[in-house]
């Protein structure tokens, strides 16, 4: 395989192995940073094309990563975003339920917890050994389940969840399935028209390679009538790029998901990054950057094993992602392995008790063996 560690900044004398923490800008995407910081010391060179056409490019690109349609793509500033256009637009009433996993990150919680104000009875599923098994999320649901939110890969133990059996279980029960990809979008290939999601909001600062302060949220089309509109983004009014012809009393807005994009959408500092970023990963290619994960981690997982640690079923058939998660046997032993890989210049997570391992394409086998060479006993 090509080697892309030159398309990288270097992270010499740190082993960066946690792309599930920041995903690094590759070279091509500074670049663009520059031109874009270049328009703002100079906006007489901004023209209407940063305004209007580069959020429907960053749009399309979107679309085309997870299967899905441009007119079911909103540009949003996080994955939180993208989750509160549902919690707030779907007009729950006393007596609604929503049912998560205690092993979803935060943005995926309080976002559905915050309903309890409004009477809805939010059902916690515990997984075991962090695991979301279908039988216990369908033990949770009942008859007034209306959204079933998870996420598509843990961000501590990296396991990832049967899309296609849990919102199957979901639309059984007459619930919306609602997804956090955050950790697997840009890293594990997907097709949204072939599943059964009804809504996935993602961060794109992780394996999209993207800024900090910019995601999207996929709203499949005959979910987005459901919810209700809080704010009108003045840049999704049709006729808004016309600024001698804009609507006053009357306007009308589009029957797409961008209605519900982040106001001041055409962010071309955060936009001509993720662009870019955006660009590199489909040149690339996502089964790339996957395949190359996965040749790293599955030795690893094996001489944890031998040496020891507990490891998580990251690796497992049907539980696969790129991250891999492992620890100690005690949260005292694994803080402490932390502690020395962080000293010895191997950036690596702790999540929950586990040591988090999360690597890209600027990384090769002598990474992983300096990880083993720091923990082995």
């Amino acid at each position: 395989m090509r080697d892309y560690r030159q398309e990288f900044p270097d992270f010499t004398p740190t082993i960066y192995l946690d792309c599930a923490y920041q995903g690094p800008f590759p070279r091509v995407t500074i670049a663009r940073i520059g031109q874009a910081i270049e328009l703002k010391c100079h906006p007489e060179r901004l023209g209407e094309s940063d305004y209007f056409d580069r959020p429907e490019r960053v749009r399309k690109r979107l679309a085309g990563l997870v299967g899905a349609s441009p007119s079911e793509i909103a540009l949003t500033n996080s994955a939180t975003q993208g989750l509160g256009i549902v919690a707030s637009g779907l007009g729950f009433e006393e007596g609604d339920e929503v049912v998560i996993s205690s092993s979803n990150f935060p943005s995926n919680l309080f976002s559905w917890l915050h309903l309890r104000r409004l009477g809805v009875r939010v059902h916690v599923v515990r997984p075991e050994c962090g695991q979301v098994r279908v039988e216990d999320v369908a033990a949770a649901m009942t008859p007034r389940t209306r959204v079933l939110a998870l996420d598509w890969i843990s961000y501590t133990t990296g396991a990832r969840i049967d899309l296609r059996a849990l919102g199957e279980l979901a639309h059984r029960r007459g619930s919306l399935f609602v997804v956090d990809g955050t950790q697997g979008v840009g890293a594990i290939e997907i097709n949204l028209h072939d599943l059964p999601v009804d809504v996935l909001a993602a961060a794109a600062y992780k394996w999209l390679l993207g800024p900090y302060g910019a995601g999207f949220v996929y709203l499949a089309e005959k979910v987005q009538d459901r919810l209700d509109l809080n704010v009108v983004n003045w840049l999704s009014v049709e006729g808004s790029d016309d600024f001698d012809a804009l609507p006053m009393d009357q306007f009308t807005l589009p029957k797409h998901a961008r209605v519900f994009d982040v106001p001041e959408t055409a962010n071309f500092l955060n936009l001509q990054a993720l662009e870019a970023s955006l660009e590199f990963i489909q040149q690339v290619g996502v089964q790339t950057v996957n395949g190359h994960c996965t040749q790293l981690l599955d030795p690893l997982a094996k001489e944890l094993t031998r040496l020891g640690y507990t490891v998580t079923r990251a690796t497992d058939p049907g539980f696969q992602s790129t991250i891999l998660g492992f620890h100690s046997g005690s949260l005292e032993a694994t803080t402490a392995l932390h502690r020395k890989l962080r000293a010895s210049n191997v950036a690596v997570s702790l999540r929950q008790g586990m040591v988090r391992v999360s690597p890209y394409l600027y990384n090769g086998g002598a990474d992983i063996d300096r990880l083993l060479e720091v923990v082995r006993p």
